[in-house]
């Protein structure tokens, strides 16, 4: 019996297997997007909605991850240096000042961002960089691709 519920308990754990948070996060966009590289700094304008304006002339759609990801931890950490709490604040101001009219799309899971990408041509987001694949294209940060020594959107 033992035995039993352990194989079955086993069974339900690798049926719901996907890959973990790797730790780091993958900045990705649409194949047809001509970018292929930014600097951090301008990372973090896009995420905070102050560069709204691809290279090309086209309006960029930020979409991006449910409060308490792990993804969405890691870009609050590293590029927005504040909390959950915070940005909250942060996007209302904007609104109200009328740099946004509204926050940016809300997305509750990696293949989902994946999808969306996928599918808007001006669009960007963040998953884990584990889920990242050939469907969408990773953005370098200066220079660097997730898993390169000096990519700075690594736990830790």
């Amino acid at each position: 019996m033992k035995k039993y519920i352990i194989l079955m308990f086993l069974s339900i754990l690798l049926a719901g297997a996907r890959p973990g948070y790797g730790g780091e996060i993958a900045i990705i966009v649409n194949k047809e997007n001509a970018v292929e590289d930014i600097s951090f700094r301008e990372l973090a304008m896009i995420l905070k909605m102050e560069k709204k304006i691809w290279d090309d002339g086209k309006q960029i759609y930020l979409v991006t991850r449910e409060s308490r990801s792990p993804e969405k931890e890691a870009i609050l950490k590293t590029v927005y240096k504040m909390d959950e709490q915070e940005l909250k604040k942060f996007w209302v101001v904007k609104i109200y000042q009328g740099s946004i009219t509204s926050f940016p799309k809300v997305i509750v899971s990696n293949q989902s961002v994946k999808a969306f990408v996928r599918q808007v041509p001006n669009a960007v987001g963040y998953i884990d960089a584990a889920y990242a694949d050939d469907s969408v294209k990773v953005l370098r940060i200066d220079g660097k691709l997730p898993g390169e020594t000096g990519y700075k959107l690594a736990e830790g």
